[in-house]
């Protein structure tokens, strides 16, 4: 598949979205410092949501990385890998809420992302072996 038809599947734009809001999370949270500041900063918070931009980070090249594949196995592993990333986004998304953020909107929202691109995920994998398969 064309990389400009893979950019316009809706998985890929929920990858995107997911990463966007991510990253407006972790400007709201740290006064807008860098992903590598947000490493080191004292505020726990903080770290947090770095880790959560760097997990949705991932979500994107895997995302390619399985559309290219062309063994089954490989795309099942990136799968895991995907799952995993959006798990642990989940995860993380509860630590910052139990913590007493101000902004819990935002994360309601990208939870609500990540759960939404868990079944769009899931229904591109299916068509997408289908599609394997059939070939």
């Amino acid at each position: 598949m064309e990389s400009s038809n893979f950019t316009q599947l809706a998985i890929y734009r929920k990858a995107l979205e997911i990463f966007n809001v991510s990253r407006g999370i972790a400007c709201a949270i740290s006064d807008n410092k860098h992903i590598l500041e947000m490493g080191y900063a004292a505020d726990v918070n903080q770290q947090v949501a770095g880790e959560i931009v760097t997990d949705s980070l991932r979500l994107m090249p895997e995302l390619a990385a399985i559309q290219n594949a062309s063994n089954s196995i490989v795309r099942l592993r990136r799968a895991r890998k995907i799952r995993r990333s959006a798990q642990q986004i989940l995860a993380k998304c509860k630590r910052i809420e139990y913590s007493g953020m101000r902004e819990k909107e935002f994360i309601g929202l990208l939870k609500t992302e990540i759960q939404l691109f868990d079944r769009l995920f899931l229904d591109w994998l299916n068509k997408l072996q289908l599609n394997h398969n059939s070939n």
